[in-house]
């Protein structure tokens, strides 16, 4: 339902008297017929509103076309209504014209008669009732006004995959991957777009996140709950108001879902509803007060880059089977493995399958292993490989590339998540290359999910969506990255503005496994860096140097050309640098993006930490 300025509503009562002789019940609106259009009509000329063909004689009244609705619009946006041309129970309710109850300080009185289901916000009340606290959206964190420089990146996430949902079921149809960058970012709007007509299909649509936690629910009764962009082939529907914080660090999975009408003769067959988060959809704010508008690329309807594919359906209960990433899989991360003998119980990634229309049981799932250093083959790598399903393991039928489970018996109750894992046991270290790193991905096909229902059905699989796992890196020496600061200070040119800024890096290199590690002393070895413009006319420089580690020395350190992070230690890392623009002025910031570290002494790049290092992202400066 939409949120209706009641002062709005009262100061229109009080500047127009009642319709004499009229009482509005229906709702009225294009192609409508009858006495109550021709009233309606008639006081609109009387007030000034203009209906030319009536007014001329060409038409007689009692037939509401696209005249009447344009007068109907001007009416609406002249006392502060939703400016829709649709008279519904708020136009009739102030054409009806009940005369201003007078209001108390412990509530304020709707001055006409409240339909059936009419809810107002507090502290207003509707004639004979006592005050009402309705239902709100549920706004997760405030908006941080700390004066930090934020920015957010948005990616379409697997969590939603293109989805059948049937009449009065509710159903995920696009989520979206929110990452900050430098600092908190706030979301204060969110809009999801359709190319149908969401009102004759939807009765409600929810944004919540991936915990499942509500932000907002959107009822959809009617046309004036939607922006209609284009004709026939474009809208809108909005949430407003809601406050979403996403911090660096910690990605937020926000969910748009659906509800479809339980009784709708629109649905006499399958209907395909492209859903997405284009563009401009996202409005964001951060620590300093800037605002941005984000979304997915481009405006069009592509199921897969910028939106999922939603089938509406009236029939059909063969079980489908849905997948995504689970929320739980492992971050991407360096794993100390053993050189004395095998690591057991690696978990490779996690996965979520659900079963809609109906239970069913897996019969067949079909992983792909990547290694993205090509080493070592799987079999080498890996003595077992199984998945782990509340409780019960499964072996796979060979180690390889495209690895197969069968013989499964998963059982996936209806419309519940149930989360697969995927384990391993490593070999040892010695047996394959220091540095071997792994992922995993599968596909949503019936290739890859088999299975049979409940009603002995072969189970589909739709949505053709990849979900994917992150890297681990297989390293005798564990490594992470920890305590990092990153910033910018603008040098003072005196009349003229700054060109350059000193920027400054520092972070905890901690050794978490059992040998020792080695870090170059020159930072163009140690490091990569990276630079951000807001404009790309700006010409950009920048120039990094090691400051110094604390300790400053250590045993076996030699000086000018390493330092060395014992075993199960750490050390803190200094740098310092220049940051430059000889071009168009711009706000410019800088980033460490990679660090290289070793296990020994030769080279000292052939490991690297590239996770985790958002907040090595100095604040932009005006440069």
């Amino acid at each position: 339902m939409k949120k209706i300025l009641v002062s709005s509503i009262v100061a229109a009562a009080l500047g127009f008297a009642s319709l004499a002789g009229a009482a509005f019940m229906t709702n009225l609106t294009v192609g409508s017929t009858g006495a109550d259009v021709a009233a309606l009509q008639t006081w609109l000329i009387g007030k000034g509103f203009s209906i030319p063909s009536i007014s001329s004689g060409a038409a007689t009244p009692g037939y509401f076309g696209q005249q009447t609705k344009a007068a109907v619009i001007a009416y609406q946006a002249s006392v502060g209504l939703p400016n829709t041309g649709f008279v519904g129970p708020l136009t009739r309710g102030i054409l009806n014209g009940a005369t201003p109850i007078a209001a108390t300080p412990a509530s304020l009185v709707v001055p006409f008669p409240c339909p059936a289901g009419f809810v107002v916000p507090a502290p207003w009340v509707c004639p004979g009732t006592t005050p009402v606290t309705p239902v709100t959206p549920t706004t997760p964190g405030t908006v941080v006004m700390d004066g930090t420089d934020g920015s957010l990146t948005v990616s379409l996430s697997s969590y939603a995959s293109n989805v059948t949902i049937k009449k009065g079921e509710t159903k995920d149809m696009i989520a979206v991957k929110l990452q900050a960058t430098a600092a908190p970012v706030s979301i204060t709007r969110f809009d999801v777009r359709m190319d149908k007509r969401p009102w004759l299909y939807f009765s409600k649509i929810t944004l919540s996140d991936s915990s499942g936690n509500v932000i907002a629910t959107k009822n959809i009764s009617g046309q004036s709950d939607a922006t209609e962009i284009t004709v026939g082939s474009d809208y809108l529907v909005r949430f407003e108001g809601i406050v979403v914080t996403t911090t660096p660090g910690t990605d937020k999975i926000l969910v748009v879902s659906g509800t479809v009408l339980a009784t709708t003769d629109k649905l006499t067959s399958d209907v395909n509803v492209n859903v997405a988060v284009p563009t401009g959809s996202i409005r964001t704010v951060n620590g300093k007060g800037y605002t941005d508008s984000l979304g997915l690329s481009g405006t069009n309807f592509t199921a897969g880059t910028t939106g999922r594919l939603v089938t509406l359906s009236s029939s059909g209960n063969v079980a489908n089977v849905l997948l995504r990433t689970s929320p739980s899989t492992p971050d991407t991360k360096i794993l100390t493995t053993s050189t004395s003998g095998q690591t057991d119980g690696i978990i490779l990634g996690a996965y979520d399958l659900k079963s809609e229309n109906n239970a069913s049981t897996i019969n067949t799932l079909t992983f792909t292993l990547k290694d993205n250093s090509g080493n070592k083959a799987f079999s080498t790598i890996f003595k077992r490989v199984y998945l782990s399903v509340g409780g019960v393991n499964y072996q796979v039928d060979n180690v390889a590339t495209s690895s197969v489970f069968s013989n499964l018996t998963i059982k996936l109750p209806k419309d519940v998540w149930t989360t697969v894992t995927l384990k391993a046991d490593v070999a040892d270290q010695d047996d394959f290359a220091n540095g071997a790193m792994a992922s995993t991905t599968i596909t949503a096909n019936n290739t890859n999910i088999v299975g049979i229902d409940d009603s002995f059905n072969t189970v589909t699989a739709s949505g053709a969506n990849i979900a994917a796992t992150n890297d681990i890196t297989f390293l005798q020496s564990g490594a992470s990255i920890t305590d990092v600061v990153a910033t910018s200070v603008a040098n003072d040119n005196g009349s003229s503005r700054p060109t350059s800024a000193t920027v400054s890096f520092q972070f905890k290199f901690n050794n978490t496994g059992n040998t020792d590690l080695y870090i170059s002393t020159s930072a163009a070895t140690a490091l990569v860096t990276a630079t951000t413009s807001s404009l790309s006319t700006a010409t950009t420089t920048l120039s990094v140097a090691t400051v110094g580690a604390t300790p400053a020395t250590r045993p076996g350190d030699l000086v000018g050309s390493y330092y060395i992070i014992p075993s199960n230690q750490s050390r803190v890392f200094n740098y310092q640098g220049t940051l430059a623009n000889a071009g168009t002025q711009a706000v410019q910031s800088a980033a460490i993006t990679k660090i290289f570290f070793d296990d020994d002494t030769t080279g000292l790049q052939e490991f690297n930490v590239n996770f985790g290092l958002e907040k090595l992202l100095t604040n932009g400066v005006s440069l």
